[in-house]
């Protein structure tokens, strides 16, 4: 049963991640898009975050909690999305992405 959890948990992060991922690669993020992106990326990180370590995911915690922190000051106005802010949740998006796959491939 806990293989099963474990293979959905990673089958739907995945897909939500290269979704997110997809929507970075595409041209300029309109401004009237970025609160949806923003609460998109917070609440997948968060998840990764929260269940990812209780199923084997614990690299793939650390860098998620990164990007969670990140996007939750943008989410309470702290912090600004800006082209370079994008560009860098790109890559951190991209080696979640790696470190995921390379762990759910030890499982």
């Amino acid at each position: 049963m806990l293989a099963e959890i474990k293979k959905q948990f990673y089958n739907d992060t995945l897909k939500e991640l290269e979704g997110i991922n997809g929507l970075l690669s595409e041209k300029p993020v309109p401004i009237d898009e970025h609160a949806v992106i923003a609460e998109k990326i917070f609440t997948i990180t968060h998840q990764i975050s929260g269940t990812g370590p209780m199923l084997g995911f614990d690299s793939t915690s650390v860098l998620s909690r990164k990007l969670e922190k990140t996007f939750y000051h943008v989410r309470s106005g702290e912090k600004e999305i800006t082209p370079q802010l994008l560009w860098q949740t790109k890559r951190a998006i991209e080696s979640i992405i790696k470190t995921i796959g390379e762990e759910n491939g030890r499982q």
